[in-house]
């Protein structure tokens, strides 16, 4: 992916700014000269920073290109660190070049020694050094500003999914405790299946509220979720629906979006016929390559009198777009749906505890 910088008036004012900063406190005695040597001697100095300019950016965009982002400012800033060698070699070439050639008239002297030749070693690390410091802190403050826009879009589609679920709740933790109440109950009764339900019920509950302000959770509750979510569905469809679930246990400690897999069982319900007839697959599973994958064998519903919005699949891939994660991949084939999710944070962090 090409780097943009975007800065075409920065690239035309920048070297003048430079230009005119290191002609008054560098070259200022050689201005009190002869008028024409003068006159040579700004322009030869103008076309250097140019050049020194244009070899900073060019520097910038590709060591920028390597390493994007906030959190990789001390490898870009070692990376510069080592390019600036051969850079200023080739421009105190330049600038010999420049001046002895056009300014001086004679032969340039390539002694690396002399104090003319230290002195351009000197300013040419002064000009990269302005010209890097221009380009990172603005492309500091920049990114800081997109990164600080996208959590508040976060927080944002966060707090519309948990609306969501929760929407015609009024009351979640009297309606929690009333659930607890209803299944000692119940219990009293020996309904098990009735007891089951309302225990799935009351999980799925639980994790409602728990997440309601997490950004990322853990793949392993995210499945025990989707596990009492799932209940609720057998309970109500028997043995019209069905869940095969096979993760590899290397992953469990991955993060992704809260909801998500509830989002996608519940978009596959939606759209197919489930029962005992014609009964609704769903699987949940880690491929080689470290994605999870939610497949559902597909029969839509004929004549639809819901037409899909995709809200859901919108909101999962707008949050990991906001999150800066690989895309998520959606197929829709003849007898087959399938959502492909990135695995967030896939190596296990030291000292971890679930």
């Amino acid at each position: 992916m090409r780097t943009r910088l975007n800065d075409r008036k920065l690239l035309f004012l920048g070297p003048l700014v430079l230009w005119a900063v290191a002609t008054v406190f560098f070259n200022l005695p050689t201005l009190c000269k002869d008028n024409w040597t003068a006159a040579k001697f700004l322009m030869a100095s103008l076309a250097s920073v140019y050049f020194s300019w244009f070899m900073g950016r060019w520097l910038i965009v590709a060591v920028r290109h390597r390493n994007p982002g906030l959190e990789k400012v001390k490898q870009r800033l070692i990376a510069l660190g080592f390019l600036c060698i051969p850079a200023v070699v080739i421009l105190v070439i330049q600038r010999l070049l420049f001046f002895d050639y056009f300014v001086y008239s004679n032969y340039p002297k390539f002694d690396w020694l002399h104090p003319e030749t230290l002195f351009m070693v000197g300013l040419n690390l002064f000009y990269l050094a302005i010209i890097f410091a221009v380009y990172e802190s603005r492309y500091f403050f920049s990114e800081w500003l997109i990164s600080k826009r996208e959590t508040e879009e976060l927080s944002r589609a966060n707090l519309e999914m948990q609306l969501d679920s929760l929407k015609n709740q009024v009351q979640p933790h009297f309606l929690f405790n009333s659930l607890n109440t209803l299944q000692a109950l119940v219990k009293s009764n020996e309904n098990k299946t009735a007891v089951k339900f309302i225990g799935d019920l009351s999980q799925v509950y639980r994790y409602l509220l728990q997440s309601n302000e997490q950004q990322l959770i853990s793949l392993e509750k995210e499945l025990e979720f989707t596990h009492a979510y799932f209940g609720l569905l057998k309970t109500r469809f028997e043995d019209g629906i069905s869940l095969e679930v096979n993760i590899d246990p290397a992953f469990r400690y991955a993060h992704i979006p809260p909801l998500t897999l509830q989002l996608l069982v519940e978009n596959a319900v939606k759209h197919n016929i489930v029962s005992v007839s014609k009964p609704l697959h769903i699987k949940i599973f880690t491929n080689k390559i470290g994605e999870l994958v939610v497949q559902n064998n597909l029969q839509c519903k004929p004549n639809n009198s819901m037409p899909s919005s995709q809200k859901g699949l919108v909101n999962i891939t707008s949050k990991y777009s906001l999150l800066r994660q690989p895309q998520v991949q959606i197929y829709k084939k003849e007898d087959m749906f399938e959502v492909k999710l990135p695995l967030i944070d896939v190596a296990v962090p030291a000292g971890a505890v679930y």
